[in-house]
């Protein structure tokens, strides 16, 4: 009798014990998300001008924001979403994977260029990559495109330029792919263009409603689904106007 006692208190104790170590979890994970939604919303807050992005209408600091990292190439907007952050390329793929504009070691990483593309928008195909985080931010939001109404409403992409230019995108693909599948990352100048615009189509969550021979140009977002780690969420959009 004494010992089921004993028995049951220990299993009250490892009990409350693994209650307390992921209430702990939790509370570190929550701060994490809260510093990084901070840190998030400071950066648009310091380079950001005039939130007006209805007609691509976005201002950008770029004097300042080149000053603080010269790796900035670009600014991804999304009207509809929550994305709208600096883009910059580094010298490869995991230089930002986990590093802040700072160049400091971060949880989100940046939204970053795939390394391999030599002309970034001017490639045929510029792929972007980015977190997917629990706390909505980066390109937590992109699974949305899964559903034809949300993408019907919410298309256009813009890609603002530290010259003035801006570049506007339709979104036309969403789809998901195994990591390994780096046809779908293909962006050299030159491949077989049918065939990619093939693989774009396959398994699309959406209407294609562009004719191939008028695109021109296509911004390739690509973020985790967290359901596999070897599944991502691909995005496709085609560059109408610049």
């Amino acid at each position: 009798m004494k010992t089921k006692k004993i028995l049951r208190y220990l299993v009250i104790a490892i009990l409350l014990a693994i209650l307390a170590y992921s209430l702990y979890n939790a509370a570190v994970l929550a701060k994490d998300f809260n510093d990084m939604n901070k840190e998030l919303k400071q950066v648009q807050a310091e380079f950001i001008v005039d939130e007006d992005v209805s007609d691509g209408g976005l201002e950008i600091k770029w004097k300042e924001l080149l000053e603080k990292n010269s790796d900035v190439i670009a600014w991804i907007d999304i009207p509809g979403t929550n994305i709208s952050y600096p883009v910059v390329q580094g010298k490869d793929n995991d230089e930002y994977l986990r590093r802040n504009l700072d160049k400091e070691y971060s949880k989100k990483g940046s939204i970053f260029v795939d390394s391999s593309n030599l002309n970034p928008f001017y490639d045929y195909n510029t792929v972007v990559y980015g977190h997917n985080l629990m706390n909505s931010s980066m390109f937590s939001e992109l699974k949305k495109y899964s559903k034809q109404s949300f993408a019907d409403e919410n298309n256009i992409i813009y890609i603002y330029f530290p010259d003035g230019s801006v570049f506007e995108y339709k979104v036309v693909s969403f789809h998901k792919i195994d990591a390994v599948n780096n046809d779908a990352f293909y962006n050299t100048a030159i491949f077989d263009k049918a065939g990619f615009l093939s693989l774009i189509k396959q398994n699309n969550y959406l209407k294609f409603d562009v004719e191939d021979d008028g695109i021109s140009s296509i911004l390739t977002l690509s973020t985790c689904t967290n359901y596999n780690k070897n599944e991502r969420y691909v995005l496709h959009a085609v560059l109408l106007d610049k």
